[in-house]
């Protein structure tokens, strides 16, 4: 069969030589509901049936002098001839166009007729319409191309965009555009155009790109008011089509769209157009109106499951994490009690020792010197316990000044040296001469470097080494320590400074401490604006502790600030002179009681003793005293409430009463709080003998400097 040019006329009715002219054929030919064509030797219609006239729509006369090139376009009629020329038949399916421009899925099969010589008669054509099945088929593979991906993806937005190439691939449908709701402009807004196919509609493209539709404008906006979906079987016909000049001049024609919902509310719109006319799919139009209600819904439920996954991860974590911080807890209270039962022991055992009269004066002196250094060693620790609590109520303030740091150090150095001579530890220092004063609190600084000395004292070995240099660069101060002790752990390294951590909590460690004294070197440096870093040694074994403080804009000097003083040169006054002074003393502890009654009596005071308030009234109400020492924590009347009383009853006076509150209430609110009361000062216990004598002296106007 030939695919050439036209040859002399042919009606569809005429008669090959020596054709068949059985009836029993004619009527099956005629009658058959499956549509069948004969075509002549030379690739011409000879011949078609109704129901063939009713597939394609061309009448016997419009198919005269035809190939069916007019409806399967030269390229495929060229396959199929070429097949019959070869094999004598040809079995396929085939895409026709009717006379009305609409597609039509044929299955085709096609056979050659001959005569006795073994020629071409004709060639005989059976088709099958299967658009019905196809579409089916495509509307299958559209569910399926959807279900994957609302599974994939989470995002309402990047779901959306996904939808119209899986449309125009599973349905053959040659352009996709997404719109979505502006919801403050009122309008929709073009946000992806697909295309599958390599036919450019680039008028077309820029026009959509740079157009906004109102409600009930053009096709998406249609779609948008009714919140359903739209079929155009030639949209550039409809009148509300503003994109039809430029559509039909791109060659696009039918067009169908529908509303991607999120709950009753029209998110956005996908619009779908196609250079052919189609008639509308009523099958499909229901498929599309459900996949918009089901984008939505389901990349809310997966979004609101994903959400509950984290939400389960977080709550996991939170759990662990919780579980982490009351192990830490455990071991930090374990660890609390082991270290302040462990100088307790020392306190109570020498204390016996001494009370049983058994040891002899240099064995009495060296018990002491123990319960003395002991004591001070649970000093330290309450004072740690107390420098976090401020730390994370934010309460820890300083109190700054112009700071020569070489003389932190030095008194730093000074604090420590016992600890490490005792160790025979080698102290190396470095100083810079070139070093300015910084703006900072002297007595922070100090406990700063002062606890990471003692951190390189404690873990290096005896017989070990400590560097520390203090340099500057252009714009900070460097203050670095340098141990050769068995150095961090690295999985330990991030946590150094993290309070309570250590980094061998277990009753086998070979280090005391509460992991409290880093923290507080953390924040005591940034509160200056600093940072404090530590790292292993690459040259040996140990730690390198590196702090940095800013330094100022300008030059420093102490003069700058009238009246301040080093905190390293104490302030000297003479021996403080307490004779003759009436002094009333409230504890209900009796050993702290008779403590300082015991030490004001050596300075000449003349001390009354009570355990409880109801008592100090009545003894300040029987007699006239210079001044009120007295604990806050007492059972029925704390201290608070008596210097309330003790104020109350001085209205209207000319005298009051100067008052000291000797309190373990250690922290800054407690000190303001005992001011506020009406008390004069606030001494936290332990207290210093000298201290005492000095603030009541103070208080009293017995105190002269030398």
């Amino acid at each position: 069969m030939s695919s050439k040019a036209l040859t002399p006329e042919r009606g569809l009715n005429s008669r090959m030589p020596g054709e068949p002219r059985q009836d029993l054929y004619r009527a099956i030919f005629s009658h058959s509901n499956e549509p069948i064509v004969i075509i002549d030797p030379q690739g011409f219609y000879l011949e078609q049936n109704a129901a063939h006239a009713e597939l394609l729509g061309y009448s016997d006369d419009e198919l005269k002098n035809q190939t069916p090139a007019i409806h399967l376009g030269l390229e495929v009629f060229a396959d199929v001839a070429r097949e019959l020329t070869e094999k004598g038949e040809y079995r396929g399916e085939v895409v026709s166009k009717t006379k009305a421009g609409e597609t039509r899925y044929i299955e085709l099969s096609a056979f050659t007729m001959r005569g006795e010589s073994g020629a071409p008669l004709c060639y005989v054509g059976i088709k099958r319409d299967i658009t019905e099945r196809k579409r089916t088929e495509g509307r299958l593979a559209l569910q399926y191309a959807i279900t994957n991906i609302l599974s994939e993806s989470l995002d309402l937005v990047e779901t959306a965009q996904k939808i119209p190439r899986a449309v125009c691939e599973s349905l053959d449908w040659e352009v996709g555009v997404l719109w979505k709701v502006d919801a403050k402009g009122g309008v929709l807004r073009s946000v992806e155009i697909c295309h599958t196919t390599s036919k450019p509609t680039p008028e077309f493209d820029l026009f959509t790109k740079n157009v906004t539709y109102k409600k009930g404008v053009g096709l998406p906006g249609r779609i948008w008011e009714s919140s359903k979906p739209r079929w155009f079987d030639n949209a550039v016909t409809d009148p509300n089509f503003p994109r039809a000049p430029v559509a039909l001049r791109e060659g696009l024609h039918a067009a169908f769209g529908f509303p991607i919902l999120l709950g009753s509310e029209v998110w956005g719109v996908i619009e779908f157009f196609s250079p052919e006319i189609r008639e509308p799919d009523e099958a499909l139009l229901r498929l599309v109106a459900g996949i918009g209600g089901q984008i939505g819904q389901f990349t809310e439920r997966k979004r609101a499951e994903e959400d509950r996954s984290e939400l389960f991860k977080r709550e996991q974590a939170a759990r662990a994490e919780a579980e982490n911080a009351n192990r830490l807890k455990d071991e930090f209270l374990a660890t609390l009690s082991h270290e302040l039962r462990t100088p307790l022991n020392a306190v109570i055992g020498w204390a016996r020792m001494l009370s049983s009269g058994r040891l002899d004066r240099e064995s009495s002196k060296h018990a002491l010197e123990v319960i003395e250094r002991n004591a001070w060693a649970q000093k330290q620790i309450i004072e740690d316990i107390l420098d976090v609590s401020r730390v994370i109520t934010g309460k820890l303030q300083l109190n700054l000044s112009p700071v020569d740091l070489v003389t932190v150090v030095d008194a730093a150095l000074d604090a420590v040296r016992p600890a490490m001579e005792a160790k025979e530890i080698k102290i190396e220092t470095f100083i810079d001469a070139s070093l300015r004063m910084i703006s900072g609190d002297a007595d922070r600084l100090q406990q700063a470097v002062w606890n990471i000395l003692s951190n390189a004292a404690k873990f290096t070995p005896n017989g070990g080494s400590v560097e520390i240099s203090v340099s500057r660069d252009a714009t900070h101060v460097l203050v670095q320590v340098k141990d050769n002790g068995p150095g961090i752990e690295a999985d330990f390294l991030p946590h150094v400074f993290e309070r309570f951590r250590q980094g061998d909590g277990s009753t086998t460690r070979a280090h005391g401490g509460l992991g409290l004294g880093l923290a507080i070197v953390r924040h005591l440096v940034e509160l200056h604006g600093g940072t404090i870093a530590v790292e292993n040694r690459e040259d040996a074994h140990g730690a390198i502790f590196t702090m940095r403080l800013p330094l100022p804009s300008g030059e420093l000097r102490p003069e700058t600030l009238a009246g301040a003083a080093s905190v390293f040169k104490e302030t000297q006054y003479e021996q403080a002179n307490l004779a003759g002074l009436q002094i009333l003393i409230v504890d209900d502890e009796t050993d702290a009681l008779d403590l300082i009654t015991v030490e004001l009596a050596q300075h000449g005071a003349r001390v009354t003793g009570v355990t409880n308030a109801e008592d100090a009234l009545k003894a300040l109400a029987e007699d006239e005293f210079d001044l009120l020492i007295s604990d806050i924590g007492m059972p029925r009347i704390d201290g608070y409430e008596l210097i309330r009383r003790i104020r109350k009853q001085e209205e209207g006076k000319d005298k009051r009463i100067p008052a000291v509150a000797l309190t373990a209430y250690a922290r800054v609110q407690d000190r303001m709080q005992a001011i506020m009361a009406g008390f004069n000062t606030h001494v936290p216990k332990p207290v210093e003998a000298n201290e005492l004598v000095t603030v009541v002296a103070g208080l009293a106007g017995r105190l002269g400097k030398n």
